[in-house]
Parts: structure tokens; C-alpha cells; sequence
């Protein structure tokens, strides 16, 4: 494959992840361990993705020191970079880890404005760059300088280009894009709730609120819960059930919904059917669970656990 996968994202961040035997609140803590990568949805996707083999390029708005750090990141881990220079400074993101409680907790800074130059080189380069690429994949939900239908333009690149995009957002950035038909809609169950405005308990609700998404625009939609039931639902109102894998060995969730995603890209390049693909994504996220690191986790163990999960069509 000679293309790469454009992973479209604006916040990357520096990430810590601190490792406590016990955290205590109004204590001095002192961490066991701590680590230092870069992250963001965005970049969490490209990560994977370039994990499994598959080429891609991730954007967002660098600056500082710590940008200078996400970069040195990418390029250490085969990831190409097309993030936009900024005079501020890229965010900084800490996760606690704490053992004895079995918590994570993540602790976000706010992504800085760029400024409107900044935003002007961003949308320039990487509208080219959407009608080049494999597959546009689209993570996050917008910052607040950065206004709803940011990520239309984008989409209407790509789609005149040939190119499929999947999209990992929700509210109004994501019911922007629908109108544009893009290939696949990804978000969890809360997510969905927020989008449309409405409590989902079971699983016809969920699956009505789906269709929702699909008379919105979307030619298929991927929902996801955690460890529960996730669905899929194709244009015709075809539906899937997938049942994750369980997995042993815990230690931090955090990025495991990038994983599924890059999984689910990497598989559908491939030409594989999307509901194998999803399989292969929902066994990433769970791989990812059991690293200290964000999209860090094995090939090898995420291929062992796609056979684990099932599927069920409704």
C-alpha cells in the first residue's frame, strides 16, 4: 500500500503516565513509575496504525518544547507527521495510575488556540493531503476555537477524491459530517446519548438511535461500551452484535477506543469484510488495555484475540 491513512485530529498532547501503589487525596504522592509519549486521539490512531503495518500520517497543532517532544515521538515510532507549527505551547495530559484502587485517572490540559494563521496553513496543507491519502480517519471532538463544521471541508475533500472517511466524534462536529455520507460513523454509547439527546438503556434503543445516524447520512455506524455488547449497522439496516474479548493483566484503558479504530482501518484496507474488521478492532482495544502506554500494545495478541470475539448478526 502506498498510500498512507490521514489521521485528522487538532489537540496532540504529551502525555505522563504516572504509576502510584496507592494515590491519596490531600497526601503527598510519590509515583513508582513514570513515563512520558505522545498522545491524543489523533495520534493514538496513527500510532496503531503504524503498529499494525499500515502507513500514516497524523495532524494537529504543535508548538514548544513539548511539541518538539511529540515529534521526536512520531518520527521514533515510523509515524509521519503533518502537524501545523504554533507558538504556543502543545498541551500536556497526565494519567494516574493507581494499583491498589485499580483507577485511572486522566488529568487534561485545554488545547491552546493557535491563532488564526496557524489554522489558515492547517486547513491549506492537509486539504490536500485528504484528497491523497488511503482513507481520512477523523478523531475528536473540536476544540473550542475551532468552530462546528470544521471538519466538513475535509470530508467534502476527500469524497472528491474517492476517498472513504471514518469519523470518531460526536455532537454537532460529527452530524455536520453525516450530511456528507461518510463511510463509517464511530462513537460510543455515550456518545450517541449526547448526540441525540436521549437516555439508551437497551439495546433496541441503541439500535434505533443508529438508524438515526444512518437517515442522517452515515453508510454505516460502529457503536461502541466498554466491555458490553458493541453493534454495527450498514446502510440497508443490516446490524451485527460483537461480544469483546475479555483480557488478562489490566493496567490502562486510556486510548483503547484509537486502537479499535486503527484496527477496524487496518483490516478494511485489506479488503477485509467490516464486520471482520471490527473484530480486529475491538481485539486492539482490548490489547491496549493491558499496556502502561496508549496504542503500545501487541500485534501479535490483538490477531490472537480477533478470534475471540463474537459476532452475531441481528
Amino acid at each position: 500500500m502506498n498510500k498512507t491513512v490521514l489521521c485528522l485530529g487538532l489537540t496532540p498532547v504529551l502525555q505522563r503516565t504516572l504509576v502510584f501503589d496507592a494515590v491519596e487525596t490531600n497526601e503527598v504522592n510519590r509515583a513508582q513509575q513514570a513515563l512520558e509519549s505522545a498522545a491524543g486521539k489523533a495520534l493514538n490512531t496513527a500510532r496503531a496504525l503504524s503498529r499494525l503495518g499500515t502507513p500514516a500520517q497524523v495532524t494537529g497543532f504543535n508548538g514548544g518544547v513539548a511539541g518538539r517532544k511529540v515529534e521526536a515521538f512520531l518520527k521514533a515510532h515510523g509515524v509521519a507527521s503533518a502537524q501545523t507549527q504554533m507558538q504556543a505551547e502543545t498541551r500536556i495530559c497526565t494519567t494516574l495510575l493507581d494499583r491498589a484502587n485499580r483507577t485511572v485517572t486522566e488529568l487534561v490540559e485545554e488545547a491552546p488556540a493557535p491563532g488564526a494563521a496557524a489554522i489558515a496553513r492547517f486547513e491549506k496543507a492537509n486539504l490536500k493531503l485528504a484528497k491523497e491519502c488511503a482513507m481520512l480517519v477523523i478523531s475528536g471532538t473540536l476544540p473550542p476555537f475551532a468552530s462546528d463544521d470544521f471538519y466538513v471541508r475535509f470530508v467534502q475533500a476527500a469524497a472528491a477524491g474517492g476517498i472513504p472517511v471514518v469519523i470518531d466524534s460526536h455532537k454537532a462536529p460529527l452530524v455536520n459530517v453525516l450530511f456528507e455520507r461518510p463511510y463509517l460513523a464511530k462513537l460510543n454509547v455515550r456518545e450517541l446519548e449526547a448526540t441525540l439527546n436521549t437516555p439508551l438503556n437497551t439495546k433496541c434503543e441503541i439500535l434505533r438511535a443508529m438508524k438515526d445516524l444512518i437517515g442522517m447520512g452515515a453508510q454505516n455506524v460502529f457503536v461502541t461500551h466498554g466491555p458490553k455488547a458493541a453493534y454495527l449497522m450498514a446502510a440497508d439496516r443490516k446490524a451485527w452484535q460483537f461480544t469483546p474479548p475479555d483480557v488478562a493483566g489490566r493496567v490502562n484503558p486510556i486510548g483503547s477506543g484509537d486502537c479499535t479504530t486503527a484496527g477496524l482501518v487496518h483490516a478494511r484496507l485489506r479488503k477485509k469484510p467490516l464486520p471482520d474488521a471490527i473484530a480486529l478492532g475491538l481485539a486492539c482495544g482490548a490489547a491496549n488495555i493491558t499496556t502502561l502506554t496508549p496504542a503500545d500494545f501487541s500485534p501479535a495478541l490483538a490477531r490472537a484475540l480477533a478470534g475471540k470475539v463474537k459476532t452475531n448478526a441481528l
